[in-house]
Formats: structure tokens, C-alpha cells, sequence
């Protein structure tokens, strides 16, 4: 994500809730702490495609959309 970014491509990070706070600090730890990252509901693997599905919610699209969105996101 953070070598797509440098070449000046929107990207968009995807964690789960448990790993929100993990995710964040090495964006941090980068010098890349603006770049997007959607959290969703824990877990996101092991888990049948309808709940995660389910999990996708209006928040998590429009912050995946105001990412995707940024311009010149590095």
C-alpha cells in the first residue's frame, strides 16, 4: 500500500477493528499517517461470504470512497 502511494496512486488500507490501532501506528511509524485505512468488524477471514458482506457497511465504503478520493495521497 505505502509503495503504491510513493508512485502517487490512491490507495486505501483495510483493517479490522482489532488491528485499527496496530494499522495506524505503522502508517505512523512511516511518515504516511494520512493515507486511508477502512475498519471493519472483527473478524474478516475464516468467516462465510454473507457475514462479510454484512460487514461492509455505508462507513466502511465512503471511507474506502474518501481514500480512493485524495489527491496526491503521499
Amino acid at each position: 500500500m505505502i509503495e503504491l502511494a510513493t508512485r502517487g496512486l490512491a490507495v486505501c488500507g483495510i483493517a479490522s477493528e482489532q488491528f485499527d490501532r496496530f494499522s495506524r501506528q505503522v502508517l505512523q511509524q512511516r511518515h504516511v499517517g494520512d493515507l486511508g485505512l477502512a475498519v471493519v468488524a472483527h473478524p474478516i477471514g475464516g468467516i462465510p461470504p454473507d457475514v462479510a458482506r454484512e460487514r461492509v457497511t455505508p462507513e466502511v465504503v465512503e471511507a474506502v470512497i474518501q481514500a480512493l478520493s485524495m489527491k496526491d495521497p503521499a
